[in-house]
């Protein structure tokens, strides 16, 4: 006999969650009234008169000695003065069934912490129901077929290896297969979780070829059957819990929850992985299967993994442990859908930016990467070694770029150390727009608050003005304009090359290129004068921005053709700042008139 403790909302059907599965109402009632299994209701106690089962008074009622204890008297509102918590309803259950089978809750809260108590959300409990994991003897459990087999959704009889190849290569999706041959002279059939032709055989003439086959049941070992024996290859769909049904050992059920995780990661409990890798004993083989298995789950469901983390974390800081890639892995796909929550990790992390394991050191990195992206102040301690990976050009350099340039957003100054680095990045035509991008955007932020770092690279970035991308060229332009706040005499030499960028079609260009000429136009005016002409027809410009540039560019230069066209911003721009700064270059070409008289 089975115990079952149901919550209705967001449970039940009766008041389903908005994404999920729920239980049908139907199933607790025939579980109550039609089985030998006990249900009771521990949440909404509308549930109870729904489905005719015992509630929480009830559960209380059969502990008369405890009545006091955890409900006390009936208050006129029809209340009692206490209840229990939802974990003391689950003992005192508990309590009345101590010879039970089992213990099951079905809650959208996680009951997963309860001793005995084994938890399911109702969008797993349905389909553990329905795979038989539950109990084979329920109505709802899938059925096999009478032959044994499975439901089939494409098969082959093979004349010959070549036709067989054929076949695997539609079917490399293919979640399982059912294999049919002939042994010793008598028909076998059995379910495998993969096959492929033996390359051995298929190289060697001498040799017949062979399937070399993968079973489905964690405790069986792999085996080849000539292609000449089979008689049936069929594509099938397994039930999950047939992967590890016939696990005798903590090993080899973390073998069937990695192939299950292979082919169907939104079948396999969470709990159950944990379980494996929560043990007191030290077993490498069974850790590497079980945090492989999380790793693929946590691709398509890296919000239900969470609860793994304070277990990998543990893993990270033991001295053996062969599935160090896929423990990082598993984390950078729980970071990249919540870079909070692996945030508290990066003192574990950082150590393995320095990795000389490739996988390793770049699964370390994306970590950094996605904890950057949200929570810049914690990946600051992992500057040198981004800055390091970039250097020796190491996997996972885009990664390291990424994380460098975030973390300047918050903290230039902690940047600043390896400034240079980024600057050879943006520089590399090897690398892709994106990864320069970046550079030239992170080193932007550390000149926008040192410009002094970058005129020794003025002559470098120059070269990315006449850059195929626009958004690398405004980033080059945008950090020569920030070195022009202090370095006008290092950018005064790129006059030409920046006033060719005035009138590009790129707003952000033509915002930075003005900015950098009107700083220039300040100290040097004879060098910008000739590009007068080009203000005035920026004052007409469709951005604010580049209108307010033109008249500190024209006001700098005290441009007399320019007081007609500046009368009208100051009088009619629809812009405060651009009105502004017209009536102040005015005011500097009035001024410089009356110096002339």
């Amino acid at each position: 006999m089975l115990v079952f403790a149901f919550d209705r909302d967001w449970t039940v059907d009766v008041n389903p969650h908005p994404r999920h599965d729920a239980v049908p109402l139907e199933w607790v009632r025939h579980l109550a009234h039609e089985t030998p299994h006990a249900v009771y209701a521990i949440g909404n106690q509308t549930l109870a008169e729904e489905a005719a089962i015992p509630g929480v008074v009830d559960i209380v009622g059969r502990h008369p000695d405890d009545w006091d204890e955890w409900l006390g008297e009936k208050q006129p509102d029809g209340r009692y003065e206490q209840f229990p918590l939802r974990r003391e309803r689950l003992s005192l259950i508990a309590d009345l069934h101590p010879d039970a089978d089992g213990y099951v809750v079905v809650d959208d809260l996680d009951l997963s912490d309860v001793d005995g108590w084994e938890h399911y959300h109702a969008w797993e409990f349905v389909p553990a129901v329905e795979r038989g994991d539950i109990h084979p003897d329920l109505p709802w459990v899938r059925d096999l077929m009478t032959d044994g087999g499975l439901p089939t959704s494409a098969g082959i009889m093979p004349a010959n290896a070549s036709m067989l190849s054929s076949f695997l290569d539609d079917h490399t999706d293919a979640p399982g297969f059912e294999l049919t041959y002939i042994d010793d002279g008598a028909e076998r059939t059995q379910l495998c979780h993969d096959v492929s032709l033996h390359a051995v055989t298929l190289e060697r003439p001498s040799a017949a070829p062979a399937l070399q086959c993968t079973p489905l049941a964690p405790d069986s070992d792999q085996f080849t059957v000539p292609v000449d024996a089979i008689e049936l290859l069929s594509v099938v769909d397994p039930p999950p819990n047939l992967y590890t049904a016939s696990a005798e050992t903590p090993a080899e059920e973390a073998t069937g929850l990695r192939r299950l995780a292979d082919v169907n990661p939104e079948a396999v409990r969470i709990s159950s992985i944990l379980a494996l890798l929560d043990r007191g004993d030290v077993d490498l083989f069974r850790e590497k299967d079980a945090v492989q298995a999380l790793r693929r789950v946590a691709v398509v469901r890296p919000e239900d993994c969470t609860p793994a983390i304070p277990i990998l974390r543990s893993l990270l800081a033991r001295d053996e442990l062969p599935a160090r890639a896929d423990v990082l892995a598993t984390l950078r796909a729980i970071g990249d859908a919540d870079p909070g929550a692996i945030a508290p990790l990066t003192d574990e992390l950082v150590p393995y930016l320095q990795s000389n394991i490739v996988s390793v050191r770049r699964e370390a990195t994306r970590c950094i990467a996605a904890i950057a992206e949200e929570d810049p102040e914690d990946a600051v301690d992992a500057v040198p070694s981004l800055a390091t990976i970039i250097e020796d050009d190491a996997d996972g350099l885009q990664y390291a770029v990424y994380a460098l340039s975030r973390i300047t957003r918050e903290y230039p100054e902690e940047v600043k150390p390896v400034a240079e680095t980024l600057g050879e990045v943006t520089l590399r035509d090897s690398l892709s727009d994106s990864v320069r991008l970046n550079a030239t955007a992170g080193l932007g932020r550390i000149v926008g608050e040192y410009p002094s770092i970058a005129v020794d690279i003025v002559d470098d970035v120059a070269t990315l003005f006449d850059a195929d991308n626009p958004k690398l060229r405004n980033n080059a332009i945008g950090l020569i304009g920030d070195v022009a706040i202090v370095h006008t005499d290092v950018v005064e030499p790129y006059t030409e090359e920046i006033t060719a960028l005035l009138t590009v079609e790129d707003t952000y260009t033509r915002i930075n290129a003005s900015g950098a000429l009107s700083r220039v136009a300040e100290d040097f005016p004879e060098s910008v004068e000739h590009v007068t002409p080009t203000f005035v027809e920026l004052l007409s410009d469709e951005n604010p921005l580049v209108r307010e540039n033109a008249c500190w560019a024209l006001g700098y230069l005290c441009a007399r053709d320019a007081t007609s066209a500046l009368k009208d911003r100051a009088r009619d721009d629809g812009n405060a700042d651009v009105r502004t700064r017209a009536s102040w270059a005015l005011a500097q070409i009035n001024n410089g008139d009356q110096r002339d008289d």
